[in-house]
């Protein structure tokens, strides 16, 4: 006898233009009707938890930026949340960028170089070892072997993995497509790291954590997985190099575990664009959010639809930190005309772009892993980003004000692949995701746990209102929440 079905994605053809003059900027889902349920899609038979990460991270926008209605670009903070769940308070740990992705990957805190994104390419030093699985790192950015990452992790745990890196390789004087994307040899003086994008290769290191980690970059089996997002034919002394569409096939041939770094206008890091972005019109150079739009309408939709996901799939957007403040956003907020909200133009709390969460340790290398941004130096943190997850394990349109940061997503990715040993704590979790206290993603994440496929919520019925302060990183929140939702405080 077999169990009761579940409902099927919506998978990539149910994403069509609502009008051919609109269809730039505004899709919308349009999920097919319930189809019959395959033999590994019932309950009884289906996976418990997810099984298929998909971690896509974007640039430099606070909370109320991004989710709060203030910008045009509606696909991230309005057609997204309605298949899954926001976390309103999701954190960066640092500011710039760099520091973050070094802790989401490693649990290390901020230091001085790579709170400068790190404009010489090279060894940290001293590089010894300090408490809570930490590094003392008063200069350079590239870490020892010793440092291991959740690519380690994943490694020794035999869990398959890659990082998908947009555009890497377009220019090999500025990127070495087979060794991890690094930007040169990290020893000694080191090479000038490219911080920019170019009109033909907008692939920047900082935000590709693979290049961070010796533990990474001298190992040619875990270089052979950072790749470019749209692969790389087979060249002399060099195979062929397979990208997320190719990959996404099969279940067969998706890694469990998935990191997508956009370009540097794809990941709404530049207002205008030094190259491309996706609309498909060459005249429009317009970056930021709509930039972000335009990737997410693509690859999502081709995650979405794949087997993998269609399986046991999350899929999660994040953003590395919450800088600047939402006054001083213009035009990378704005639509293809760089028309966004008249309240931009308003003084207004920069808090969102400072703010920290969890009892988060500033570390060994600094005592403000700030900058003290904007003359608020209130606490070590990244600000308020916010962050939306995707997954039939999770309720569409649901929400979620638990404080997480980057330390507790590398937590929860331990975690979540089973991970159990090792680690600063000896329970598997590196640096400061070893913390006492800290939680992983939960019940108010993966808040249905049947598995069953829901349908989406209607789009754009959820008013997400702005939730932090300076002062009160974690100010409770006055709004209700949507009925039905899953609010955690």
């Amino acid at each position: 006898m077999s169990a009761s079905p579940r409902r099927r994605w919506p998978a990539a053809g149910a994403f069509r233009a609502a009008a051919a003059a609109a269809a730039a900027a505004a899709l919308a889902f349009a999920g097919p009707a319930a189809s019959p349920a395959s033999a590994h899609d019932t309950h009884a038979n289906g996976p418990k938890r997810p099984g298929h990460v998909w971690t896509i991270i974007l640039e430099n926008k606070s909370y109320e930026a991004t989710f709060t209605g203030l910008n045009q670009n509606s696909y991230l903070w309005k057609t997204l949340p309605s298949y899954g769940e926001l976390l309103r308070q999701y954190y960066g740990t640092g500011h710039y960028s760099l520091d973050n992705y070094i802790s989401a990957v490693s649990g290390q805190s901020p230091a001085p170089d790579n709170m400068d994104d790190c404009p010489q390419y090279k060894d940290v030093t001293p590089g010894t070892p300090a408490a809570d699985g930490q590094t003392l790192a008063s200069h350079g950015c590239v870490y020892p072997k010793r440092v291991k990452t959740l690519f380690n992790q994943l490694d020794d745990h035999h869990v398959p993995w890659k990082v998908y890196a947009q555009d890497m390789g377009n220019d090999e004087k500025r990127e070495l497509p087979y060794q991890c994307g690094i930007p040169g040899n990290p020893a000694g003086s080191g090479v000038p790291d490219p911080g920019g994008a170019t009109p033909k290769d907008q692939y920047v290191p900082k935000h590709n954590p693979a290049v961070w980690f010796h533990s990474v970059i001298d190992n040619p089996e875990d270089c052979a997985r950072v790749v470019p997002l749209d692969g790389r034919p087979a060249q002399a002394g060099h195979r062929a190099l397979t990208g997320l569409a190719q990959d996404l096939k099969k279940e067969s041939t998706t890694p469990r575990f998935n990191w997508i770094t956009p370009n540097n206008c794809s990941d709404a890091h530049d207002a205008t664009c030094k190259g491309d972005n996706l609309s498909g019109d060459p005249k429009n150079h317009q970056g930021g959010l709509y930039a972000a739009d335009r990737f997410l309408e693509k690859v999502v939709p081709q995650i979405m639809a794949s087997p993998a996901f269609q399986h046991d799939g999350m899929i999660q957007i994040i953003f590395d930190e919450a800088v600047p403040p939402y006054k001083m956003y213009g035009d990378s907020i704005g639509d293809y005309t760089g028309n966004a909200d008249p309240k931009l133009n308003t003084p207004t709390d920069t808090a969102q772009s400072i703010v920290a969460c969890c009892n988060e340790l500033p570390g060994p290398n600094t005592a403000q892993p700030g900058h003290q941004l904007y003359g608020q130096d209130t606490t070590p943190g990244g600000g308020i980003t916010g962050s939306v997850v995707i997954s039939r394990f999770v309720k569409p349109g649901s929400i979620s004000d638990q404080p997480y940061n980057h330390y507790s997503w590398l937590r929860s990715m331990e975690d979540l692949f089973g991970i159990r040993h090792g680690g600063t704590d000896g329970h598997g979790h590196l640096g400061y995701a070893a913390a006492d206290g800290l939680r992983p993603f939960g019940a108010d994440v993966y808040n249905n746990p049947s598995g069953r496929a829901l349908p989406p919520a209607p789009s754009g019925s959820i008013v997400y209102p702005a939730v932090a302060r300076a002062g009160e990183p974690e100010h409770p929140i006055v709004n209700p929440s949507p009925a039905g939702s899953a609010a955690k405080r």
